[in-house]
C-alpha cells in the first residue's frame, strides 16, 4: 500500500512541489510510502514527429529532486509506444494497481495518463471504489492568475529571465552532461573552459549569454562562468555550446560528470572585433562574478 501520484513532473517547480508536499503529509499521516510514478523522457518526443517541448529536467535530475524532497520511491518508465498507446484502463488495471497498490492517488489540475490522456481526475474517481483507493485532488498553485507550469518556466528561459525561471523552479535551472574536447581556444586566452555536451539531447538550452553558475563535479562544487553561445569571435561555426570556466580551478576535466547550475544571467553574447576586447570582457565577467560571490548575492 502507498500514495502514489503520476505525471510528468518536467522541472519539479513550486507548483509540482505543491502536490509533492501533499504526497508526503497523507503518507506520513497514514505510514504508508509515498510513491511517485513518472517517465525517463518527456512523452512529446515519442507522440510527436517534432518534438516539443524541450525537458527541463533529464531523468538523473528528476530522480535526484524527488527524493531530496522526500519521496520514498520514485519509478520512472520508459515512455515507448506500446506505453502511449495502452488505454488509461490497461494503465491503472495493470501497471498502477499491480504493481503499487495504492490506497490514495493524489492527483494535480492537469494530471492524466493513458492513450488520449483519458486518465484523469474524473476517470480515477468513477473506478476508485472497485480498485480500492481514494482520489485526492489537489489545487494548482497560482502566480499572477495562472498556475505556475513548466511552459511558462521555458519561456522565461527561452527569453533569458533566469531570475523569474529560478523562482517558479524554487532552485536554480540545472544542465546535466559530460566534459568533451572543445577547440580549447579558451585556454590561450587564459580561460580554460570545460565543453558540456548533455545527457539528454532534448535537455532546453536557455538563451544566449554569460552566466554565474555553480558547478557539481563528483569531488568539488565550485563556482564558475558559463557561456551559452556560438562564441562568435573566435568560433565560426555558427553551433550553440555549453562552456563553463570553472573559477579558481586547476585540473583535467575531461569525460567528467558536471552539473552546471544557471545562477544569474551576466550579459548577452556579442561579436567582439578582436581576442584583446574578448579577453578584457571575460575579465570584466570574472570581477563581477567574484563580487556577486563575495556579496553572496545568489
Amino acid at each position: 500500500m502507498c500514495v502514489l501520484s503520476i505525471g510528468t513532473f518536467d522541472g519539479i517547480h513550486l507548483g509540482h512541489r505543491k502536490l509533492l508536499a501533499t504526497v508526503r503529509a497523507l503518507a506520513s499521516e497514514q505510514a504508508l510510502r509515498s510513491v511517485i510514478v513518472s517517465y525517463t523522457d518527456h512523452p512529446a518526443f515519442v507522440l510527436r514527429k517534432h518534438p516539443e517541448p524541450k525537458m527541463l529536467c533529464p531523468s538523473l535530475i528528476k530522480q535526484q529532486e524527488l527524493l531530496r524532497l522526500g519521496i520514498d520511491d520514485v519509478a520512472l518508465l520508459d515512455f515507448t509506444g506500446d506505453l502511449a498507446s495502452m488505454s488509461a484502463m490497461d494503465f491503472l488495471r495493470d501497471i498502477l494497481i499491480a504493481r503499487w497498490h495504492p490506497r490514495y492517488i493524489v492527483v494535480g489540475y492537469d494530471s492524466h495518463f493513458g492513450k488520449g490522456r483519458e486518465g484523469n481526475k474524473e476517470f480515477l474517481e468513477i473506478h476508485a471504489e472497485a480498485f480500492g483507493y481514494q482520489v485526492v485532488y489537489v489545487e494548482p498553485l497560482m502566480e499572477e492568475g495562472h498556475p505556475i507550469s513548466s511552459s511558462r518556466i521555458r519561456k522565461h528561459l527561452q527569453q533569458g529571465d533566469l531570475d523569474s525561471a529560478n523562482r517558479l523552479l524554487g532552485r536554480p535551472y540545472r544542465l546535466l552532461g559530460t566534459v568533451v574536447q572543445g577547440l580549447a581556444r579558451g585556454r590561450a586566452f587564459g580561460f580554460p573552459t570545460a565543453n558540456l555536451a548533455l545527457s539528454n539531447p532534448h535537455q532546453l538550452i536557455p538563451r544566449d549569454g554569460i552566466y554565474l553558475s555553480r558547478v557539481h563535479l563528483e569531488d568539488a562544487v565550485l563556482f564558475g562562468l558559463t557561456n551559452i553561445g556560438s562564441s562568435p569571435t573566435v568560433k565560426h561555426t555558427g553551433i550553440i555550446e555549453i562552456e563553463t570556466f570553472v573559477i579558481d580551478y586547476d585540473g583535467d576535466l575531461y569525460d567528467s560528470k558536471m552539473q552546471v547550475e544557471l545562477l544569474k544571467y551576466l550579459r548577452e553574447e556579442k561579436m567582439f572585433a578582436n581576442t584583446d576586447e574578448l579577453i578584457m570582457a571575460m575579465n570584466q565577467d570574472l570581477s563581477l562574478a567574484r563580487q556577486l560571490i563575495r556579496q553572496d548575492a545568489l
